[in-house]
């Protein structure tokens, strides 16, 4: 299990947190808009730990495998700082956030996925009814 120190609540808003990341391609909804952060009192560490599943798996199914394992699930801000401090790890795998997701525009639910293509860093919104393969990785947050 691979854990990696997020500090949320330090003050930058969404875009600065976008801007941060230094992605190739950022999805425009990812905006203070629909991701304000800001849900934390002041400044926090937080451990995420990258989740493998050896199937295609849905949201639920991974939820289900992190609880039994007494993680929790994460939240955006998560998302918006891990890509700031782990840009690499997305080279790697594609990592989800299965967070409460955001009432997308076209009746979807969505969550933030931070992944590479072509060499590119990209922050993007998956739908959470979707199922993903083995490829992925599930972000969420260890127990303090």
């Amino acid at each position: 299990m691979r854990v990696y120190q997020v500090t949320v609540g330090d003050g930058r808003s969404t875009e600065e947190l976008v801007a941060a990341g230094h992605y190739g391609y950022a999805h425009s909804c990812v905006s203070s808009e629909h991701f304000p952060v800001g849900r934390f009192p002041g400044k926090r560490t937080r451990d995420v730990v990258l989740v493998e599943l050896d199937r295609v798996a849905t949201a639920a199914e991974a939820i289900t495998h992190a609880e039994a394992d007494g993680l929790e699930r994460p939240t955006y801000e998560d998302a918006l700082h891990f890509g700031c401090a782990y840009p690499l790890v997305q080279a790697e795998h594609p990592v989800i956030f299965l967070h409460d997701p955001w009432f997308g525009f076209f009746g979807r639910r969505d969550v933030i996925c931070l992944w590479s293509n072509a060499g590119r860093r990209e922050l993007g919104l998956e739908g959470f009814d979707s199922s993903w393969s083995p490829a992925y990785r599930f972000a969420f947050i260890r127990r303090a």
